[in-house]
C-alpha cells in the first residue's frame, strides 16, 4: 500500500509539480483528522436491531419492484459474497438482483448457484463474452423487470437499510424518477470506512463539474430506457455519461442524505485514486461536450489537476458593456491599488466604473486624481453621511447604460487572469442569476465566496480561512456550483435581473442584502453560480476585527420560511459551526 501512495504520489508530481503534491498530501492529512471519529459516527447512525424488524415488516402504499443490477467480470468471490448478502439482506424485500456476467467462465455461476437454490429473487445470466462495463451493464439492465433499477458495482455493499430508504423517499410527490444518496469508501478488506461524501441535493453546475452523483443511483426503468442504458464509448466515464442524460430528461431527482453505498478501494480502482484510470477523465470530458452540446451550451470544456473533475469556460456569446460598482469609499492609495489591478491583467475592455463618495471636500485628492485618470471611464455620484449606499445602487442601476453590473470590494489589490470573461460567461446564460468569485485576504485565507444558509449563524462563507492552493471538501473550494447565495465583494448580476427583484433591499441589514439579492433572484426563477476561476486578493491592511454580531432580526423574519429548511446546497450531516465541511455531532 505504501509503495501504491509513492508511485501515485510520484506520477502526480511528475505532471504537476512537487509544489502541487505538498498541498494535495497536506490537505489530505487534515481531512482525515476531520474524518477521525467518521466511523463512530456512521456505527451510531445505523438502524438498531428493533427498527430494521419494524422495517421488514413495514408496507408501504406504494411498493414497487426494485431491480438491483450488477455487471459482473472476474469477481473476487469475498467480494461478490458481500455484495450479494448486502442485496438479498434488505429490509425492503420487494427487488430482484440481476447479474449480467461477463467472466468468460463459470467461476462466478459456481459461487452463486447456492444464493440462486435459496432465493429465487436472484437473476443470473451468463454473457457469451465481456462486452465491457457499458455492454455488461446494458445486459444486466435488460434482466430487469422492475419499475426502478438501482446500480451496484460487483464488488461493493450497500447498508441493510438502503432500499427502504428509497421506497419511502418514492411515497413523495411528485414521485422521482432518479435518486441519489450519500456514500462512503470501504477498505479491501472490509473493516474500515472513510472518506463520507456528504452531498448536495441536485446541483447542476457541480454535476458539469464532477460526477458528484455517483453511487448509491436509482432510476426508474422508463427512464433509462428512454435515454437508452449506457454507452460504450464513454467506457470508463460511461456512469458519468448516463446520469447527464437522465437529467436532461427529468427534473424529477430526489437526494437522500445518508450514507447508504459502500465504495470498495481494492487495487486497480478508481475509488482508490481516478489517477487509475487515467482514460475515465477524458471519458468523462468527451461525455460533458457532449452534453454540453445537446443543452445548446456553447463552451469549452478543461481536465482539472484532480482525474474527474472538470472546469467549463463558457464562450462569451456578445461584448456587453460592464459597470464595475465599488464597494467602499476607498483613499487614494487603495484606489490607485485597485485601479492598477483591474487593468494590469485586462483582457475584456467595454466596462466602467461607478464611485459613491462622500462630499467633494472630503475628497478632492480622490476626484482630482479621477478627473485625469483616463484608462477607464469612472462615474462618481456623490452621497452624504446619510444616505444609504445599497439603495443608492438600485437607484443608479436604473440609469445606467450597462447590461451588467459587477460589485467589487474597493479593497482588492490583485485580480486572476480572465476574471471578467468568466464571470460574464456564466451571468449571460440563460437562467442565471448571480454569478461570484472568491476573495482571499492579504494572507491568502479565503474571505469571501459562496455563503452556506445556517452556517455560523445565518450565511456563513463556505471554507472561509482555507489557504490558497488548497481545494477543500471533495475540492468543492474550486469547483463551479450552484449556491444559494453569494458574497457580495464580487458578484456580477444582469441589470435587467437587479431591476426586477428591486435590486438591494432596504428591508434588511446591510450585512445580509447580498444574501437577500441572491435569494429573490432564486425566487424570481434563476439560479445563482459560483465562479471560483474568477479570483480577487485583497490589498495589505488591517483587517476588521471580527465581532459576535447578532442575528440579524430583519433578514430572518423576511426569509422566516425559507430558513426553516437545512441549505439543499449542503448537507445536513456536516457541521453549522465549522466551515471546512467537517462532520456534524455525532448521533
Amino acid at each position: 500500500m505504501k509503495s501504491d501512495y509513492a508511485k501515485r504520489g510520484y506520477h502526480y508530481a511528475k505532471s504537476y509539480g512537487v509544489g502541487k503534491l505538498y498541498f494535495k498530501a497536506r490537505e489530505r492529512l487534515e481531512r482525515n483528522s476531520l474524518e477521525k471519529d467518521y466511523q463512530d459516527w456512521l456505527f451510531a447512525g445505523r438502524p438498531s436491531a428493533r427498527e430494521k424488524e419494524l422495517q421488514r415488516g413495514h408496507r408501504f402504499p406504494y411498493s414497487p419492484l426494485i431491480s438491483v443490477v450488477v455487471p459482473l467480470y472476474r469477481t473476487p468471490e469475498m467480494f461478490l459474497r458481500e455484495m450479494v448478502e448486502s442485496v438479498l439482506g434488505q429490509t425492503y424485500g420487494n427487488l430482484e438482483l440481476c447479474l449480467a456476467d461477463g467472466s468468460g467462465d463459470d467461476s462466478l455461476e459456481s459461487v452463486l448457484s447456492g444464493y440462486m437454490n435459496q432465493d429465487s429473487r436472484i437473476r443470473y445470466r451468463r454473457l457469451p463474452e465481456n462486452l465491457g462495463i457499458s455492454g455488461n451493464t446494458n445486459a444486466a439492465l435488460g434482466m430487469a423487470t422492475g419499475e426502478y433499477v438501482a446500480l451496484l458495482d460487483h464488488d461493493d455493499v450497500l447498508e441493510e437499510h438502503a432500499l427502504f430508504e428509497v421506497a419511502e423517499l418514492l411515497q413523495s410527490d411528485p414521485r422521482p424518477e432518479l435518486i441519489y444518496t450519500d456514500e462512503d469508501k470501504l477498505s479491501p478488506d472490509s473493516g474500515t470506512f472513510f472518506q463520507p461524501h456528504f452531498k448536495p441535493d441536485y446541483n447542476p453546475e457541480l454535476l458539469r463539474s464532477n460526477n458528484y452523483i455517483c453511487h448509491f443511483l436509482v432510476v426508474k426503468r422508463e427512464l433509462t430506457e428512454r435515454v437508452g442504458g449506457f454507452r460504450g464509448e464513454f467506457d470508463g466515464a460511461q456512469d458519468y455519461d448516463f446520469v447527464l442524460r437522465c437529467v436532461e430528461q427529468t427534473e424529477k431527482i430526489g437526494h437522500i442524505p445518508q450514507i447508504l453505498y459502500h465504495w470498495r478501494c481494492s487495487e486497480g480502482s478508481t475509488a482508490g485514486d481516478a489517477q487509475n484510470k487515467s482514460y475515465a477523465a477524458e471519458a468523462g470530458r468527451r461525455a460533458l461536450e457532449a452534453h454540453l452540446k445537446r443543452c445548446g451550451e456553447d463552451a469549452r470544456v478543461d481536465c482539472m489537476e484532480n482525474a474527474g473533475f472538470y472546469r467549463i469556460h463558457y464562450t462569451l456569446c456578445s461584448v456587453p458593456k460592464v459597470c464595475i460598482v465599488l464597494l467602499g469609499a476607498p483613499d487614494i492609495g487603495k484606489l490607485r491599488k485597485f485601479l492598477k489591478a483591474i487593468s494590469k491583467r485586462r483582457t475584456y475592455t467595454n466596462f466602467e466604473m461607478l464611485m459613491l463618495l462622500d462630499m467633494p471636500k472630503k475628497n478632492k485628492t480622490v476626484l482630482n486624481f479621477i478627473k485625469e485618470y483616463r484608462q477607464i471611464p469612472i462615474k462618481v455620484v456623490y452621497c452624504t453621511g446619510a444616505c444609504n449606499k445599497s439603495v443608492t445602487f438600485t437607484s443608479l442601476a436604473e440609469k445606467l447604460e450597462s447590461e451588467y453590473l459587477l460589485f467589487l470590494d474597493s479593497r482588492i489589490g490583485t485580480t486572476g487572469a480572465d476574471y471578467m470573461e468568466l464571470l460574464l460567461g456564466n451571468a449571460q446564460r440563460k437562467g442565471v442569476g448571480a454569478v461570484g468569485g472568491r476573495v482571499y485576504d492579504s494572507s491568502l485565507r479565503l474571505r469571501y465566496g459562496a455563503r452556506i444558509i445556517g452556517l455560523n449563524g445565518q450565511a456563513g462563507v463556505a471554507f472561509e480561512g482555507l489557504k490558497a492552493g488548497y481545494t477543500g471538501y471533495f475540492h468543492k473550494a474550486v469547483l463551479q456550483q450552484n449556491y444559494h447565495a453569494l458574497s457580495g465583494q464580487a458578484m456580477m448580476v444582469r441589470r435587467d435581473n437587479f431591476l426586477k427583484v428591486g435590486g438591494f433591499s432596504e428591508d434588511v441589514e446591510e450585512r445580509m442584502r447580498d444574501v437577500d439579492l441572491c435569494l429573490k433572484l432564486e425566487r424570481l426563477g434563476l439560479r445563482n453560480v459560483y465562479e471560483p476561476g474568477a479570483v480577487f486578493i485583497l490589498q495589505k491592511g488591517r483587517a476588521p476585527r471580527r465581532r459576535n454580531v447578532r442575528p440579524a432580526a430583519q433578514f430572518s423574519r423576511k426569509w422566516k420560511e425559507f430558513l426553516k429548511e437545512p441549505d439543499g446546497y449542503y448537507n445536513p450531516n456536516l457541521s453549522l459551526k465549522d466551515t471546512d465541511f467537517r462532520i456534524g455531532e455525532i448521533y
